[in-house]
């Protein structure tokens, strides 16, 4: 299903909606969790990995192909996915959510209001953990053995969300 996923996710990027369409079926008939999460086991054993390629495959096809109907679903998987980060305070799953969250606000629409700004804000507050957990000495660290990718990615992501005017990006610049 990995593989499927990385499709649509270049798909998006050519707005190819039938490609999308059919990852985003198969996401869609994924098994939930006790709390209602997607058990992304089949995606990758991590599911913050996981997440990277399901929920902005599942916002893409939300927005562009399902009218927006399951808009209240997607919020309440992020927060429940947020939830298990908390959990697992790490700052790797951090950086999984962070890069999902992000390239999953780029797949909502501005124009649901609520959604959207639930979700951006619930990035600002992510990040604004994320600073006072690992940003040490103008750095991200934890002291794992995933620390330099882990950084890599959260920069990135707070990068993206200054691009995308997610973030006020001369108030994170120190970050990116």
């Amino acid at each position: 299903m990995k593989d499927q996923l990385l499709a649509a996710m270049e798909a998006i990027t050519k707005n190819d909606k039938d490609a999308v369409a059919a990852a985003a079926e198969e996401v869609k008939k994924l098994p939930r969790t006790a709390e209602g999460l997607f058990d992304t086991g089949s995606v990758d054993a991590d599911c913050f990995e996981a997440a990277r390629w399901v929920y902005p495959v599942y916002a893409y096809y939300e927005t562009e192909c399902n009218k927006k109907e399951c808009y209240p679903e997607l919020l309440k998987q992020m927060e429940l996915l947020d939830a298990k980060r908390k959990s697992a305070a790490s700052m790797e799953k951090t950086a999984c959510f962070l890069d999902a969250l992000i390239h999953t606000i780029d797949n909502v629409s501005p124009q649901l209001y609520e959604y959207y700004i639930e979700l951006a804000d619930l990035f600002k507050a992510v990040v604004k953990e994320t600073a006072a957990d690992y940003y040490k000495d103008g750095r991200f660290t934890d002291g794992s053995a995933g620390e330099a990718e882990a950084e890599k990615m959260i920069r990135a992501a707070i990068a993206h969300a200054g691009e995308t005017y997610v973030l006020l990006a001369e108030k994170y610049a120190d970050y990116m």
